[in-house]
């Protein structure tokens, strides 16, 4: 309907211009040339129109295809004509936008309007010329009708000009009317899809979600907390079972390996012994096949002798008799010497074990003397660079607050003597002026009151800068306080950190006597304990390992307790620095002040003594006729 509305006035518009243009060809060139004008200025308004509706059905259509929200408002603007996509999105959003209307079109219905007049009036003066003209040409009635005609008739035909003008823009702005009403309809359906669904691109939907958001985190924000908690908690027993289960992992292992050592010095001394007994009945076994042989030899030969000598068998007997002694006496000397070599040779290897076993406890029980030394010269050390260091805060604090004080009390002290010498500089000045300028000083009256003021004003600063002084020696005593709190700390973690170290001492030399005793006891027994003496070694050098570890562990915590330490007297010594430029500050700020006062004073006595001076010129200046009278 909307658009055979629009179709058909702009269909009449243009009969009625081509009607009105009909007539005035082969009549008037000068009517049908505005009538052209006017024709041209309807149809440019038509075609913005034409581009407004356009753009109108545009935004309709992408109204249309907006079943649910898009993704993002941006990729939806994207269908909107280019001249509606910026005022959109500010009306989407919440701001005041509105859509644009036509620009050209308002004015052009007006223009219309003036061309058509502008036509008749054109049309008027050159009718009424011409009727001047066959006035002023004949002076017959009949001749003066006839020329009037043609002029009357042509002031109707330049009337027409109006008619088309007036039709136009009445065509124009019902096609503008209709046009807009099509774009209040498209803002109708536009704002109704901001409250649906255009909603989330609002920014007062995106304010209601964010708090929305906000009271959901803010609801959630206890429960994690407590998951939080629980995690802790569960972190803090499974760290405990873990260390349970290291320390119990940690003594099995010990005793596995206490095990183990007993084991391999078992195996030691018992490979010791089976080693010396093999030895001993393989030496019988060598030796056994050389006498048998020999014993067979030797009786084989005493028969065969016996046999074949039977006649000097008792000479020849008792000489093999002497030689069969005389064989097994080599013999047994034989085998006594090889038990002895045999023996001598265990009691070398058990003297050479013996000796390393000596020299390996010697050795390490000069490393463990001199460990030991070296523990405690570095004990010795850091407790005297402790002391020092505790020593020197102190004396620099005690210096320090000495400092303080003398800077307070020295800007107080100097202070209230510049406020003593202006007030008696004052005092006297104004005794000695009272009786002679009691008239000048009436009139100069507002001098002394805005000194008055301003020594008000300054002893109220001097209370209030006495205030601030004040709170400053308060936090500088809460600092003091709180380094001597520190300092207190600092003495109790080195007291700690001192029994940690003689316990530690302690019980490195408890446990280096024990290993001496030990390595005592084992260098004592006898060779056949030697699987004691490993495990007793290899518990010794656990427990020397032990020790450099809780040594470490303790140098470890002493040198953090001194890194924590010296970075407390770092922000100490900070606070300390701009206490004292605030209080350098406060100081040049007093004595600032005080020299404001004091040329203020200055200058009032500079007015009042350049006033007294000119009182008494004229005084000076009367007595000089009465001397000359005299003297005449």
């Amino acid at each position: 309907m909307t658009k055979l509305s629009f179709a058909g006035a702009f269909a009449a518009g243009l009969a009625v211009l081509a009607w009105i243009a009909l007539g005035f060809v082969g009549a008037s060139w000068l009517p049908l040339a505005v009538t052209v004008l006017i024709a041209g200025a309807y149809l440019l308004g038509a075609h913005e129109l034409r581009q407004f509706r356009a753009a109108t059905a545009g935004l309709d259509a992408a109204l249309a295809g907006l079943s649910e929200p898009p993704a993002r408002l941006a990729d939806w603007l994207q269908r909107v004509p280019a001249s509606l996509r910026e005022p959109v999105r500010m009306r989407v959003e919440g701001e005041r936008g509105v859509l644009p209307g036509p620009a050209l079109t308002p004015y052009l219905v007006g223009l219309l309007v003036m061309l058509g007049m502008l036509g008749t009036f054109l049309g008027m003066v050159v009718t009424f010329q011409g009727a001047v003209f066959a006035l002023e040409g004949s002076t017959d009635l009949a001749a003066i009708r006839g020329a009037l005609a043609a002029p009357i008739k042509g002031l109707g035909l330049s009337f027409g000009t109006s008619v088309a003008g007036v039709a136009a823009s009445a065509m124009l702005g019902l096609m503008s009317a209709i046009a807009r009403r099509e774009r209040l309809q498209s803002a109708r359906t536009l704002d109704a899809r901001i409250g649906t669904t255009l909603q989330p691109f609002s920014l007062a939907h995106q304010r209601q979600e964010s708090l929305r958001a906000l009271q959901a985190q803010a609801g959630v924000l206890p429960e994690v907390a407590q998951t939080l908690r629980t995690l802790m908690e569960r972190i803090e027993r499974r760290s405990e079972q873990l260390d349970t289960q290291l320390l119990e992992r940690h003594a099995q292992f010990q005793r596995e390996v206490t095990t183990a050592y007993g084991t391999l010095a078992t195996s030691v001394g018992s490979s010791l012994q089976q080693s010396l007994a093999a030895g001993a009945q393989a030496a019988g076994t060598a030796i056994r096949p050389v006498v048998e042989s020999a014993m067979a030899q030797v009786v084989g030969e005493s028969q065969r002798l016996h046999e074949k000598l039977a006649t000097v068998a008792q000479a020849q007997a008792d000489a093999l008799s002497q030689q069969f002694a005389g064989t097994v006496e080599s013999v047994n000397a034989t085998l006594a010497r090889q038990q002895e070599a045999q023996a001598k040779a265990e009691r070398e290897r058990l003297s050479a074990w013996t000796a390393s076993l000596q020299t390996l406890a010697m050795s390490l029980q000069s490393d463990w003397q001199r460990t030991h030394a070296q523990v405690a010269a570095l004990v010795d050390q850091s407790r005297e660079d402790h002391a020092a260091l505790v020593e020197r805060s102190r004396d620099g604090l005690a210096a320090l607050r000495e400092e303080e004080a003398r800077r307070g009390e020295a800007a107080v002290a100097r202070l209230g003597e510049l406020q003593g010498a202006v007030a008696q500089h004052l005092a006297d000045l104004g005794a000695a002026l009272e009786a002679p300028l009691t008239r000048l000083l009436q009139t100069a009256s507002e001098v002394p009151q805005a000194a008055a003021g301003v020594i008000t004003e300054l002893r109220q600063e001097m209370s209030r800068i006495g205030e601030k002084d004040n709170l400053a020696l308060q936090e500088r005593t809460q600092l003091l306080e709180q380094l001597r709190s520190l300092m207190q700390a600092v003495n109790t973690a080195a007291g700690e950190q001192r029994t940690a170290t003689e316990a530690l001492v302690a019980s490195a030399s408890s446990v280096l006597e024990q290993a001496g005793t030990r390595f005592t006891d084992v260098l004592a027994a006898q060779g056949a304990q030697a699987g004691e003496t490993a495990a007793q070694v290899a518990q010794g050098a656990h427990d020397v390992a032990q020790l450099a570890t809780h040594f470490q562990q303790g140098v470890q915590q002493f040198q953090e307790g001194n890194e924590k330490l010296i970075a407390t007297l770092a922000r100490i010594e900070a606070s300390l620095v701009q206490s004292t430029a605030r209080s350098d500050e406060q100081l040049a700020y007093y004595v600032a002040q005080a020299r404001e006062v004091i040329d203020l004073s200055i200058s009032s006595q500079q007015t009042l003594v350049e006033q007294l001076r000119q009182v008494q010129a004229p005084k000076a200046a009367k007595p000089a006729p009465a001397l000359e009278e005299a003297r005449a």
